[in-house]
C-alpha cells in the first residue's frame, strides 16, 4: 500500500475537479448545439420497417442472382452459337 502525502491528495482533488468541470462543459455544449440544430428524435423500429427491409433485401438478392445466372446463360448461348462449342 502506497503512502499518500497531502500533495498527492490535493492533486487528486484538483484532477477530479477538472474532470467534473470538463464533463459539465461538454454537456452544456451538447445542449446548446442540440437546441441550435434541433435534437434528433429516436425512431422506434416498427414491424412495417422490418418488413420493408426484408423485402428490399430479398429483391436485391434476386436481382443479383438473376444477373449472375443470366450472364452465365448468355455466355453459354453465345459460345454455342458463335463458335459451335458445347
Amino acid at each position: 500500500m502506497a503512502i499518500k502525502t497531502m500533495d498527492d491528495i490535493e492533486r487528486d482533488k484538483h484532477n477530479e475537479g477538472r474532470v467534473k468541470m470538463r464533463t459539465e462543459i461538454s454537456e452544456d455544449i451538447n445542449d446548446v448545439i442540440g437546441n441550435v440544430f434541433g435534437k434528433q428524435k429516436k425512431q422506434k423500429n416498427s414491424i412495417i420497417g422490418w418488413v420493408l427491409k426484408i423485402v428490399i433485401f430479398l429483391l436485391l438478392g434476386m436481382i443479383i442472382i438473376n444477373f449472375i445466372l443470366g450472364n452465365i446463360w448468355l455466355l453459354r448461348f453465345f459460345l454455342k452459337s458463335l463458335f459451335g462449342l458445347g
